[in-house]
């Protein structure tokens, strides 16, 4: 156990029973436009993790955070509720650890947004051990106001849905040899988009040297078996009517865990077909400035 992380980001006061919840898409929008949460400037490569939350719990923050959280909940969650928000939380994370990088630029992991997706996939074994409804909520509520206040202390980095759906949704070790299959194998061995990438990523990944990958690659392999049937169009929150919550992400389906899991490959590094080890970005690439050199 250990101290409670920003206690004032924190709170269970139950909602206004006239409130309607939005998606959280719809939240991160209004998180990204918000002028209370912007980064603190200026940009300081060098600073420590404590000294980024300290500065962000100035200036209303703390205070914007609560109110946005509580545009996700209503006076009468149920179960069907929370699974949905489970769901909202899966793409999300996925955005923002594998699709806030820079158009044109190496793809950036960046080492605390990574662990939003890791600890989301806690939330479905949580639910089902804990007895009472009010008690979940309070764990939802809890989490939301974590993820969006290590957002702003990454600098508010913002997810690009048309670039991660330029990665491949097709991702294979590097360094394979091709193969000679009997004419009785079914489809063409040699095609990675006839092959299903997941045992090769899998097969990798158990031994990687850096633990975070494996939890990442099996949060996102938990996504993909989940919702990696969703159809362009179909995300949660991904349209308010017929506009577009983020520019891009009517065009997200299904294929972005997979294409998020050959991201993390690639920088972390397929180990075991002979890459080197790869590592997280700590630049707090939120920040324009954490960019500056790579173009």
């Amino acid at each position: 156990m250990h101290n409670a992380f920003v206690p004032e980001l924190f709170d269970f006061t139950p909602p206004d029973h006239s409130a309607q919840p939005i998606s959280l898409l719809e939240i991160l929008r209004q998180a990204y436009d918000s002028p209370i949460l912007k980064p603190v400037m200026p940009y300081d490569p060098d600073a420590l993790f404590s000294a980024r939350i300290r500065d962000a719990c100035k200036d209303g923050r703390p205070e914007e955070i609560r109110r946005l959280t509580a545009l996700w909940f209503s006076a009468d969650e149920n179960e069907e509720h929370l699974e949905r928000k489970t769901e909202e939380l899966f793409w999300v994370a996925t955005l923002l650890l594998a699709g806030s990088g820079k158009p044109g630029q190496k793809p950036r992991l960046d080492f605390f947004l990574m662990h939003i997706l890791n600890a989301a996939l806690f939330l479905p074994s949580l639910a089902k051990v804990i007895r009472k409804t009010e008690s979940k909520v309070k764990l939802f509520r809890a989490f939301l106001p974590t993820m969006f206040f290590i957002l702003i202390i990454r600098g508010r980095p913002r997810i690009d849905a048309e670039l991660i759906m330029t990665y491949t949704r097709s991702p294979h070790p590097p360094g394979i040899p091709k193969l000679n299959p009997d004419a009785s194998a079914l489809g063409d061995l040699n095609d990675p988009d006839s092959v299903n990438p997941w045992p090769a990523i899998i097969a990798s990944v158990i031994h990687a040297p850096e633990t975070h990958i494996v939890k990442v690659i099996r949060a996102l392999y938990y996504a993909a078996q989940k919702y990696g049937h969703t159809a362009p169009g179909d995300v949660p929150g991904a349209l308010k009517g017929t506009k577009e919550t983020h520019k891009g992400i009517a065009m997200v389906d299904g294929t972005v865990f997979v294409r998020a899991a050959g991201v993390a490959m690639d920088t972390l590094g397929w180990v075991t077909f002979g890459q080197k080890e790869g590592d997280w970005d700590r630049s707090a690439l939120g920040w324009d400035d954490a960019w500056k050199g790579d173009d």
